[in-house]
This record gives C-alpha cells, structure tokens and sequence, in this order.
C-alpha cells in the first residue's frame, strides 16, 4: 500500500478516526474533507478505511446473531 501523511502525522490520523467515528463537529468536517478533496492519497486512504469500518460493522452484527455453541 502506498505511502500516505496519516503514517507520520498523528494528528491527521486522529482527525481521520474521528470523521470515520462522525466525531467531528462541521466546521472541523469540512475543513476535512477540504483537505481530503485536495490530496488523492488521502482520500484513496480514508474511502478504504470506511470501506473496511463498514465491512467490521457487518461481521460484528452477523457474529452477534449467532446462537452460542455452549449456550
């Protein structure tokens, strides 16, 4: 995978779990996603991310609807 600003900026990355999270208030969001709009990478970089956030949500939902073995 290429490399991207969110390996060695902290912060950035923070900014990045946080919009992933909707923990951001709109100003902050849409400063953003003005950053995101203006660097490819990033954006590549955090649509990947989304996709394997929603990817987690869905197994995390189909493994809770499991009957327990033990149970």
């Amino acid at each position: 995978m290429k490399s991207t600003a969110f390996d060695s900026d902290t912060v950035l990355t923070e900014f990045l779990t946080d919009y992933l999270d909707g923990n951001l208030s709109t100003a902050e969001r849409e400063s953003f996603e003005e950053y995101l709009s203006k660097n490819k990478d990033e954006r590549n970089f955090m649509r990947k991310a989304l996709k394997g956030k929603k990817a987690l949500t869905r197994l995390a939902k189909h493994i809770n609807n499991k009957p327990s073995v033990t149970a």
